[in-house]
């Protein structure tokens, strides 16, 4: 009896602790942590077509890794909440955005912009503060050792122009002369100073350096111009895919015979729709990502981003490699086993080998720029011909 008095005590007395104990426990072990990241860049302005790429390939990721219950650091998982903020392809616009960012909303981390002059203008808060910065500005000027929480995150026309200029020297060794066509802003200018460099490494001459604005349409008037020089190859210094195919087709239309040749990957599909078939030609071009590869993690990608953004959606280079980005960013805070933005530049730093949607990554650079934080990945030489890629060849 005495017994039983007591199981039926311990009973009552669990009876009446368990539920304030799990009024205690639950709210912790259901409360999801989230770590917030911003994504700058342009969702509007001049580079709009290629700054959706930034925050569809972050987003993607995101998904991806949040669908499986979040990054998982230090024991616990967190959910990656995404805040975007667009920067308008300015200057001013970066400098305001990541303000913001930081001081307002208090991210440690963000990716993005796609912007030279954004980047440029917003490292004196970002690198102050620690704020790893994950970009993808062509500008040299970005990375440097005095501002060692910035990273480029794909082949720039630094690494691009060397392989580009070969494969074309070898292809059409009798081309002598070369006018470049960039942009009017920091990215156009590094751009084409690249390639310069490249094509001038090899005996072909620049004899004409062209700055329109970004947004023209009609390249008449500089093309007429050009057409007097009667170039060899008319260089494309990363105007955007929408923007090059205008060119091009103005370039066949006036009768020049140079050959067209675009300064970064585009979409070939899309170069044919807005230029034509005839028009698009032998156009040729470096890529780093290769719509038509059989690999799982490409053709898995690339069905997410129809799902997500609808089957006519344009993808353009910028998507997939800031999708490798952001998974790059979360690999590195696993790795660091923490969020702290210092120990996770040092994780990321140590990356080798990174498979992605672009193939194996990792970060070198210090030659160039004094500092390993510039993206290294293989890339490839392609031409349109009958209105499809053709694969010239691959460079590293």
């Amino acid at each position: 009896m005495k017994r039983m008095k007591k199981e039926l005590l311990f009973i009552v007395i669990a009876l009446f602790i368990l539920p304030m104990a799990l009024v205690i426990i639950w709210p912790a072990q259901s409360e999801a942590k989230e770590l917030k990241i911003a994504v700058i860049t342009a969702l509007s302005g001049a580079g709009a077509e290629w700054g959706r790429g930034v925050l569809h390939g972050a987003e993607l990721a995101s998904d991806e890794v949040n669908s499986k219950g979040g990054v998982k650091i230090g024991g616990e998982k967190y959910t990656i909440k995404l805040v975007a903020y667009d920067d308008k392809y300015t200057g001013a616009g970066g400098a305001a955005a990541a303000h913001k960012a930081v001081y307002e909303d208090k991210v440690k981390f963000i990716i993005g912009s796609i912007s030279s002059a954004s980047v440029l203008a917003f490292q004196d808060v970002t690198e102050k503060n620690k704020i790893l910065v994950l970009a993808n500005s062509w500008a040299r000027d970005v990375l440097k050792p005095e501002k060692p929480y910035s990273f480029r995150m794909f082949m720039s026309s630094t690494q691009l122009a060397p392989g580009l200029a070969q494969m074309v020297h070898k292809l059409y060794p009798n081309i002598q002369t070369a006018v470049t066509v960039a942009p009017n802003d920091a990215s156009g200018w590094s751009v084409a100073e690249d390639y310069v460099k490249g094509y001038e490494a090899i005996g072909i001459k620049v004899i004409s350096k062209e700055f329109p604005e970004r947004g023209t349409k009609d390249y008449y008037p500089m093309l007429n111009r050009i057409k007097a020089m009667n170039p060899g190859l008319i260089q494309d210094g990363a105007l955007g895919v929408g923007a090059v195919a205008i060119l091009t087709k103005q370039i066949r239309e006036l009768g020049i015979k140079a050959l067209p040749v675009g300064g970064a990957t585009i979409d070939p599909d899309l170069l044919v729709k807005i230029c034509g078939k005839k028009e698009a030609e032998d156009f040729t071009y470096p890529s780093v990502f290769n719509i038509n590869s059989d690999k799982p993690i490409v053709v898995n990608f690339l069905k997410n981003f129809k799902k997500k953004y609808g089957e006519k959606a344009t993808i353009t280079y910028v998507d997939p490699s800031f999708y490798d980005a952001a998974n790059l960013l979360f690999a590195a805070m696993e790795k660091a086993n923490s969020t702290d933005s210092t120990k996770v530049r040092d994780s990321l730093e140590t990356i080798r080998e990174f498979e992605g949607v672009n193939g194996k990554l990792e970060f070198g650079g210090k030659e160039t720029y004094g500092i390993d934080h510039q993206l290294y990945q293989s890339y490839y030489i392609a031409q349109i011909k009958d209105g499809r890629e053709t694969i010239l060849g691959w460079v590293r």
